[in-house]
């Protein structure tokens, strides 16, 4: 494979993770509001707006780098732990964001579940598109 082959082949999967990412993102945040969930949801079309940049931006590069971690490599504790690195990094800069002296377990569990449905829902679905090898593997 090419270097400009290996880019676009990084190029797709980033494209499928910021798609699955921003389709996941929205629709938590759409049900967030329909049943008044305490997740931390934007107040303004400019918070939507960010917080779908951000969730489209983390999508892009979990899937570039979901290529490069799982290779070829049937250890199922590589894509897991891709999962955990970026749903935890997410999750625990949040509540370091939102962090003041009340302590309220809730919200930073919604989050933290947030991410990791994030990031569980493009890790499956670049495994299908590179079963279906839409994207081919890191060699």
């Amino acid at each position: 494979m090419t270097l400009d082959q290996a880019r676009l082949e990084s190029v797709k999967s980033g494209l499928i993770g910021a798609s699955v990412v921003g389709f996941v993102s929205m629709t938590v945040m759409l049900g967030a509001v329909a049943v008044e969930l305490s997740l931390p949801i934007p107040g303004s079309i400019l918070g939507w707006v960010v917080n779908l940049a951000v969730a489209i931006a983390s999508g892009f590069f979990f899937g570039v780098t979901y290529r490069y971690i799982v290779r070829q490599d049937d250890n199922l504790h590589l894509g897991g732990g891709a999962v955990g690195a970026f749903a935890l990094v997410r999750s625990l800069a949040q509540i370091e964001a939102t962090w003041d002296d009340t302590f309220t377990f809730i919200p930073w569990l919604l989050v933290t579940g947030e991410s990791f449905l994030w990031f569980v829902s493009a890790r499956y679905a670049l495994d299908f598109a590179i079963s279906r090898q839409w994207i081919e593997p890191v060699d």
